[in-house]
């Protein structure tokens, strides 16, 4: 299996659920490599090809049928303007003011808006670099600065780029930092650097697809151009093609073979053939890197098949490599989309005001004033090396690593240790929650990404904990803390006691709930409990030591229901079974 797929297959199921994958499968393809060789492609290659199925396709589409895409499905039929995709592009490329893109900056500033890329007519003054010079992008990732917008102050002004494994960093050279530029604003975030922006014909008009691909050999490296196009992904899972060649590791969009395309027209390129696939694009399209249509076309969905085209209005990148195994390579890379007006739309806020810092920065954070976050959640986008332990007594915490590049020891207790893959670093590579303790960080949990790409779900997604990924995932959610109150007399349960401190005990009772509901009936023939509806069960001890201000109700048994955020964490019981009992635990609440 290519390097491609296996990074696919890893992202897949570390965001996924896997509803129907046996448990021996799961963990094997949960421990799967992140580091094989590439594969590689020429830039100047015939986008009509035609290619079967293999093996490893047949693998990944398999997979794809446990997975799932993250892509919503609908009717095979498409139409001109397919369902979905969103009004028709403007004709034409807005290019914002400095006073205008104050206006948004601010309006972004504010938060409760999705992310938004423009295209400025402001130059960035690279001279002014305000530390810290690493800082975080939204929703996670590193940013490094390289200056400040003219007319523009720290923070609101600072510019940075994104680093990102197989992508290479557009230029920085004076030239291209003069305008115009194309940014993206995400938030409290960072402002990102796309690129320097030329228009078609130095006017505001955005190029064709045949435009686009004339210029693909004369385009200058890093070049960033606004093409009106529809974005095809592809719905079924194929192989990125011939073995990698030797030599060093290429970037996107050359490392497959089989990539998402920029077309004239919307097409179905994926035809059923016998017992497999064939793919063909029509001449004239341009390739693009694996996952632009899930990260840049609106509202990406499926018939199952093929992916439904979305026409957007794309900004493209302009990527020169030069390499043993990638000579003269010259591609196009979707690094974003404009929309019709330079006015954010409101969407949720992500992830409930959670900040994901890096290792770094969280170091920081502690070394300035350690004690005011003891005892408090965190979250970092980190490696904890090595991230296993080994030999953790019941009842004790053993340390797991160390969070690379800072001195914070990492530990973790025997029962979470027990959640962990052996000998991989799979649930310790990424974002990661910690609760701070005096000496060192505690590791509750990897966190998990919902459908809008943030860590929050609504408690009804987390009714059946059989459809998410594994523990220690851990997840953020909003509702309303209950439980049965005052211990019940109850059987001890038969066999093997329940891990302490788990939703698997069997008496006294406990939920997190989406609506306040009172599940306890005080009644003169004594009390009962009925389970209230659209809850999560979790373990006994969570209301008394997470609830906001607990407290009796007036019947002296109960608890009064208490709203808040609370950090959730999927458990199993016993951990290292085939087919375990799941549930979820409350870790930490968020709000204060």
């Amino acid at each position: 299996m290519s390097d491609d797929i296996e990074r696919r297959v890893r992202v897949a199921l570390r965001s996924a659920p896997l509803p129907a994958a046996p448990q021996s499968l799961r963990a094997t393809l949960l421990g799967v490599p992140s580091d094989a060789g590439t594969a590689t492609t020429r830039a100047n290659r015939a986008p009509g090809w035609l290619i079967p199925a293999a093996v490893v396709g047949a693998v990944v589409m398999a997979l794809a049928g446990i997975l799932g895409t993250g892509r919503q499905f609908s009717p095979a039929g498409l139409s001109a303007n397919p369902t979905g995709a969103g009004p028709e592009p403007p004709t034409d490329v807005h290019v914002v003011s400095a006073a205008e893109l104050k206006t948004v900056v601010a309006a972004q500033r504010a938060g409760g808006l999705a992310p938004q890329d423009v295209v400025v007519d402001i130059a960035i003054d690279a001279t002014r670099q305000t530390p810290p010079l690493t800082r975080e992008c939204a929703p996670v990732g590193t940013c490094q600065v390289i200056g400040t917008l003219d007319g523009f102050s720290d923070p609101d002004g600072t510019v940075t780029i994104r680093q990102e494994e197989f992508v290479l960093p557009p230029p920085t050279k004076p030239a291209d930092l003069r305008p115009l530029i194309a940014l993206r604003l995400s938030g409290t975030a960072p402002i990102e650097y796309l690129g320097h922006v030329a228009l078609d014909r130095g006017a505001k008009e955005p190029s064709s697809v045949a435009e686009a691909l004339a210029t693909t050999p004369t385009a200058a490296d890093g070049q960033v151009i606004a093409v009106d196009g529809w974005l095809e992904g592809i719905g079924v899972g194929f192989s990125c093609g011939p073995a990698p060649m030797p030599g060093p590791p290429v970037p996107e969009p050359f490392r497959c073979h089989v990539t998402p395309m920029l077309t004239t027209e919307p097409v179905k390129p994926v035809t059923r053939s016998g017992n497999g696939y064939s793919l063909s694009f029509p001449p004239g399209s341009i390739p693009v890197q694996e996952g632009a249509y899930e990260q840049y076309g609106p509202n990406p969905a499926s018939d199952g098949t093929n992916d439904e085209p979305r026409r957007g209005l794309y900004l493209l990148r302009m990527v020169v490599h030069d390499a043993v195994n990638c000579p003269g390579c010259r591609g196009w890379l979707v690094v974003g989309r404009l929309d019709a007006t330079t006015t954010p739309t409101p969407s949720a806020p992500s992830t409930a005001g959670v900040t994901v810092r890096s290792a770094a920065e969280l170091a920081a954070l502690l070394q300035a004033d350690r004690s005011v976050w003891v005892g408090r959640p965190v979250f970092v986008d980190g490696h904890v090396v090595p991230g296993i332990a080994h030999g953790c007594q019941p009842d004790s915490t053993c340390q797991i690593g160390i969070l690379d590049q800072t001195d914070e020891r990492v530990v973790a207790s025997a029962y979470t240790a027990s959640l962990l893959l052996p000998d991989t670093d799979y649930p310790t590579n990424g974002v990661m929650a910690m609760i701070v303790r005096n000496q060192d960080l505690e590791y509750p949990g990897w966190m998990g990404y919902n459908d809008d790409n943030t860590f929050t779900f609504p408690v009804d997604k987390l009714v059946d904990p059989q459809h998410m990924a594994r523990g220690p995932e851990t997840v953020i959610v909003t509702g309303w803390l209950i439980d049965s109150g005052a211990p019940l007399r109850w059987p001890p349960p038969a066999g093997s006691p329940p891990p302490a401190d788990t939703p698997f005990e069997t008496c006294p009772f406990a939920w997190l709930s989406r609506d306040e509901s009172q599940p306890v009936t005080v009644t003169s023939d004594g009390r009962s409990v009925n389970p209230p509806p659209n809850a999560i069960r979790v373990q006994p001890a969570a209301y008394m030591e997470f609830a906001p201000d607990p407290a009796f109700a007036a019947n002296g048994v109960a608890h009064i229901p208490r709203h808040g955020t609370f950090l959730v964490r999927l458990v199993s019981n016993p951990p290292s079974a085939v087919d375990p009992q799941r549930g979820w635990q409350v870790v930490a609440r968020l709000d204060p």
